[in-house]
């Protein structure tokens, strides 16, 4: 089984800490938004461990570029992306979290959703 090293470790911590403070997010925030500790997510960003694949989602959804953090290469949004991270970005931070626990009832009804218009629509 392949490891990662320390030092990519770091890089990719560095990244996320860049990428945080680039947005305006203190540690504590990008915490509660992944639902981990803080001493957690500072481990992330030290290059103590990593935040995996399942926190990225949530990371994007913050305004987080992945492709720089995992690649250093840096994604260029559309006008739609921006216009959504911009609106995001003046919400407080009770509308975010409310964001976010919609988005997770969509995913778990999405499944449900997608039956049900077929079944209607099929014709």
């Amino acid at each position: 089984m392949a490891t990662t090293s320390t030092k990519k470790r770091q890089e990719t911590g560095e990244r996320l800490r860049f990428e945080r403070e680039r947005l305006g997010y203190t540690p504590q925030q990008i915490a509660q938004l992944l639902g981990v500790p803080l001493l957690v997510y500072e481990s992330y960003e030290s290059g103590e461990s990593d935040p995996g694949i399942y926190a990225l989602p949530r990371l994007s959804a913050c305004g987080f570029d992945i492709l720089f953090i995992i690649t250093t290469e840096r994604h260029t949004p559309i006008e739609e992306e921006n216009e959504l991270l911009s609106r995001f970005r003046d919400l407080s931070q009770r509308s975010r979290a409310s964001i976010f626990t919609t988005m997770d009832a969509l995913e778990r009804l999405a499944p449900n959703l997608k039956q049900e218009f077929k079944r209607r629509f099929k014709n």
